[in-house]
């Protein structure tokens, strides 16, 4: 199996073809390079033969309850059935990532590229890290049955309106919570329904998507089910002000929380726990953290490689949330910290304090929650400024304290359901402020 970032290449050369389609009505399809970071360590292919390999299911049947892209071409889902008899009844379950859309413009250029359209979507899907299918790399889950959920609603799955949207003449569907609902109900079908033990996952938006539902996710899993635990990469983007104190990120989360109607979509006691002009704030991690039910792991960067750009040192684009083209956000847009934000070791000593600030706003949310030292719960914090790292080779050579992340999580999910969570905590270090920054020789 090739290690390589084809899927990017895939994913920024359907979006540029889809420019050309925009500029015949006088938009340009502008695309994030960030979102590239989501999909390290994924492959997507048309050889359906290949060991290890997840398969593409589509469910167009499942249109006629609402189940559906963006564009409104029907869902699907990646799946390959368990490697190992012993894991018969085994699932590892993963959210794809793909940032998101911020308002009507960006959405509809998204509803254009396989982030909001399946029609150009890949016959498999092959992954590394966490979701790998080679034992060595992956002893815990490589062996399950294992389901890689496309993205396509631009809300980390929890779009949940019921009629479209017009934009430019075309309608726009918000409709992720249907669309893992439609998932489940396959699964179903192929042996989830005698499920014994359960990993939620998922990177990036997918991340989130996976703070966001987990609770959710329980309910819909069988009384089979012994264990069920999640374990989110690279979502917790934090609620955060820019380094300028503009809040550019919340601005942009709030308006595709109403615009897709995910009130019903996200964590429903973080919904009930908010007066009606705060339940946006629902749409982030650290809020709907601090509702979860069931065991979590959290395995992220404080000073993640997205958040530095895209939350940190990023603007508005002109007009928003009435933009006139399709731009999907600005990150690294403040000029002074243009450098800063993609690299560390670019950062001036004043500016590396600035960024070691993330870092202790990044443990102090996260800490600030009874969800933090639940029982049964734990955390792999570190400081690489990475995206999406537990899905690639970093899976087993990032380590905190002598651990490496795959180690962490292994520890964590064999052990007991009541294991106090300080034991399976793991926390970053801050960089230092003279050149060289790094403070973790690992990363």
């Amino acid at each position: 199996m090739k290690n390589n970032m084809a899927i990017s290449r895939v994913l920024i050369t359907l979006a540029l073809a889809t420019a050309c389609s925009a500029a015949a009505v006088n938009v340009q399809h502008h695309v994030n390079p960030e979102i590239e970071k989501d999909f390290v360590g994924i492959q997507f292919g048309e050889n359906s033969s290949e060991p290890g390999v997840m398969n593409l299911i589509m469910m167009p049947d499942e249109l006629t309850n609402g189940a559906m892209c963006l564009d409104g071409t029907p869902t699907g889902f990646y799946y390959v059935k368990a490697s190992d008899p012993k894991h018969a009844n085994d699932w590892q379950i993963y959210f794809q990532g793909g940032g998101w859309c911020y308002d009507e413009e960006d959405c509809w250029g998204r509803s254009k590229g396989s982030l909001g359209s399946s029609k150009s979507w890949a016959k498999t899907s092959a992954m590394g890290g966490i979701m790998s299918s080679d034992p060595t790399v992956n002893p815990d889950f490589a062996g399950f049955n294992r389901v890689h959920m496309p993205y396509c609603d631009g809300n980390s799955f929890s779009g949940n309106r019921d009629e479209p949207v017009v934009v430019n003449g075309d309608k726009l569907y918000f409709r992720g919570r249907r669309n893992i609902d439609a998932t489940f109900r396959a699964l179903n079908k192929l042996g989830l329904s005698q499920a014994e033990n359960v990993l939620l996952t998922g990177c990036s938006a997918g991340g989130l998507a996976t703070y966001l539902h987990t609770d959710y996710v329980g309910t819909l899993l069988p009384s089979t089910v012994k264990k069920y635990r999640a374990s989110s990469i690279s979502g917790f983007f934090l609620l955060h002000d820019t380094v300028e104190g503009k809040p550019v990120y919340p601005t942009e989360m709030k308006n595709i929380f109403t615009l897709a109607n995910s009130t019903h979509g996200v964590n429903d006691d973080c919904i009930a726990s908010k007066t009606l002009d705060d339940q946006w704030e629902c749409n982030f991690a650290q809020e709907s953290y601090a509702h979860i039910k069931n065991p979590i792991f959290p395995l992220n960067s404080a000073l993640d490689s997205w958040q530095t750009g895209c939350i940190y040192t990023s603007e508005l684009p002109p007009n928003f949330p009435n933009q006139n083209g399709t731009e999907n956000g600005e990150c690294a847009a403040v000029q002074a910290y243009a450098q800063c934000a993609r690299n560390p070791e670019s950062c001036t000593g004043p500016q590396m304090t600035v960024m070691n600030k993330y870092i202790t706003d990044f443990e102090a949310i996260m800490a600030n929650t009874t969800t933090y030292t639940k029982a049964g719960n734990g955390a792999f914090i570190h400081s690489c400024h990475t995206h999406c790292e537990a899905q690639s080779g970093a899976w087993n050579t990032f380590t905190v304290n002598g651990k490496t992340i795959q180690q962490a999580v292994s520890e964590w999910w064999n052990g007991p359901g009541d294991a106090p969570a300080a034991g399976n905590t793991y926390k970053p270090c801050m960089y230092h402020t003279t050149s060289p920054h790094k403070c973790n020789p690992t990363c």
